[in-house]
């Protein structure tokens, strides 16, 4: 298959309209129209340490005791004889918080 175009005209051209030129709204970022700046509701640092304190002091008292040594040798045979079955659920509330 042979496909040739052809033209009649070939001084015509189909009219453009031309783009309007655009101008940053500040001076700043002028000619960089790839950046994206989200700023949040600035907060003083004092109220973030606090808040890091309350919340590590919140951990702390949630922490529970650990396991006695009698229920870690009970784990550790169970698992050495390949009978430990975990239960799934329990360890995800466990990790939410739930339990």
């Amino acid at each position: 298959m042979n496909v040739k175009f052809q033209t009649l005209n070939p001084s015509y051209r189909t009219p453009v309209s031309v783009p309007r030129k655009r101008t940053a709204q500040s001076g700043k970022a002028q000619g960089n129209y790839d950046t994206v700046m989200i700023n949040g509701p600035r907060t003083n640092q004092s109220e973030d340490v606090g808040f890091a304190r309350m919340l590590a002091r919140t951990a702390a008292a949630q922490v529970r005791e650990g396991a006695s040594p009698e229920r870690v040798r009970e784990l550790g045979q169970q698992v050495s004889e390949g009978s430990y079955q975990p239960d799934p659920q329990k360890i995800a509330g466990r990790l939410l918080g739930l339990n």
